[in-house]
């Protein structure tokens, strides 16, 4: 079934605002607030901590998988089962190369760190299974999915922190084992969707299988490996670098990172919808620079209208949710962890193109280049100036991303700079503030929080009108379609 691409996207977007501000906002917000802190902050470190060492989970199977599953849907009949004992394999590793390492560290003398492990191999589990769903251009299901475990988790968590359990306090231990039960029914739920693609479901025991296809998605891995270091490695670092106040350093670093991050995910989702899309037409040597203009107009406006309208709010916002925190500082890390929504934003639509091309030379050398920019950064910037540091750090290497993967673009697909779109892009950024001036000094309630709301929510009433005024969304954009003539 065919539908629009500007669809599927708004679908995506719409079910992931529907659950996920509960999570982060409702229920980890939460937590974090009643917990404390430190308490919190260690949690927040391991949880990156066992978070670096994905690639040994996924070792690039998502990705590979998704493109070629896109490509040719009966492929799923060979991978699935193949990629499932692979994945098996992988896990084992992945928890002995974990212990080895967390043990030095001290990490093992936290009970919460083994469920956390089994959390993060589930959460593996979970997106390779969706994405033979979002490789079959089931884009609906797959946004369904994606918000299963988030909706399971607010429900446990919720009876943790509002139940009246004796048995059952609230602690990160039994917070991180509600995340398991919901990570786990999210998983037979997704193995059963992507069983029912397959036309035969056999599990054979073949290494040479195994060997080849670990050979195919070598640079795959390569690449998320390299992106995990320098997305993640900044919160292990801050609570070692930063000595006996690094926990605290830390949690002040997850407040404003838990935003950053419930954004950067609608630009994964988005990419989820991409790759798939993009791979098909390469494949099939279709025109793909009205799909990637679609792409960047889209998460150009996303981006820019939310890191507008939230820098601006930033200390009410940070006073609203975390009331007994230190705002100034919190506030200031978080304006610079929102600034890199934006490069991460379109980093998602080029670097999805990228891959979908199998450009893997250039953007293991560039990703290379930015891991060894972030550590070096990190241990000055963290070092000298904690949370905000680490926050600096980040944006600066998202930065020098964006600039190279835009650049390997333009010469890869022989792309031409549009004046006039550009003009669009600036007018559109014009129009964010110019709403957002009309609406700063209009006390629309006596309530400061029912007012802080009211503004945001009037403030995005007026994008979709704006998008439309300055050309950035068109008809064009609505008419592209996506899915399979049947």
């Amino acid at each position: 079934m065919r539908k629009s691409f500007a669809f599927n996207v708004l679908f995506m977007v719409f079910i992931n605002f529907l659950i996920k501000p509960f999570w982060v906002f409702g229920i980890d917000r939460t937590v974090q607030n009643k917990l404390g802190e430190q308490e919190y902050g260690l949690y927040f470190a391991i949880f990156n901590f066992t978070y670096l060492f994905q690639i040994l989970l996924d070792f690039g199977l998502q990705n590979y998988n998704n493109r070629e599953v896109a490509a040719d849907n009966k492929k799923i009949d060979e991978l699935l089962p193949g990629i499932l004992i692979l994945k098996t394999i992988l896990f084992l590793i992945y928890l002995v190369i974990c212990i080895a390492v967390a043990y030095p560290l001290g990490y093992l003398s936290k009970p919460f760190i083994w469920i956390i492990l089994v959390n993060q191999i589930l959460l593996s589990f979970n997106i390779y299974l969706r994405s033979n769903i979002s490789a079959h251009q089931q884009f609906i299901k797959d946004a369904l999915l994606s918000v299963l475990d988030k909706l399971l988790m607010i429900v446990f968590c919720a009876a943790l922190i509002w139940g009246d359990f004796a048995s059952l306090q609230l602690s990160i231990f039994n917070f991180v084992l509600a995340q398991l039960a919901a990570y786990f029914i999210t998983f037979l739920v997704c193995f059963y969707f992507a069983v029912q693609l397959t036309n035969t479901f056999v599990i054979k025991f073949d290494w040479k299988k195994y060997y080849r296809i670990a050979q195919q998605t070598l640079p795959y891995a390569i690449i998320y490996f390299l992106m995990t270091t320098y997305y993640r490695i900044d919160g292990v670092m801050l609570e070692k670098l930063q000595g006996a106040n690094g926990a605290i350093e830390t949690g002040i670093y997850a407040q404003g990172y838990r935003i950053m991050e419930s954004l950067n995910n609608i630009g994964y989702l988005f990419a989820g919808i991409l790759l798939p899309l993009f791979a098909f037409k390469l494949t099939k040597n279709m025109e793909i620079k009205s799909l990637l203009k679609s792409g960047i107009s889209i998460m150009f406006g996303v981006s820019v209208s939310m890191i507008v309208v939230f820098y601006y709010y930033k200390f009410d916002i940070m006073q609203l949710l975390y009331p007994n925190s230190d705002i100034a500082y919190s506030a200031n890390v978080f304006g610079y962890l929102l600034l890199n929504f934006f490069p991460v934003a379109i980093l998602y639509v080029i670097g999805t193109l990228l891959t979908a091309n199998k450009n893997f030379r250039w953007m293991i050398y560039t990703l290379l280049i930015a891991v060894f920019l972030n550590i070096g950064l990190n241990f000055y910037l963290i070092t000298n100036y904690g949370a905000k540091g680490a926050a600096q750090a980040t944006l600066i290497t998202q930065l020098f991303m964006l600039v190279c993967y835009t650049v390997f673009a333009i010469r890869i697909f022989k792309l031409k700079i549009n004046f006039i779109y550009s003009f669009k892009l600036l007018l559109f950024t014009v129009l964010c503030f110019m709403i957002l001036f009309l609406f700063k000094n209009v006390r629309l309630h006596p309530h400061e929080t029912i007012n802080l709301v009211v503004h945001i929510l009037l403030y995005f009433a007026f994008i979709p009108i704006i998008s439309m005024l300055s050309g950035l969304i068109n008809r064009q954009t609505f008419q592209l379609r996506v899915g399979i003539d049947k």
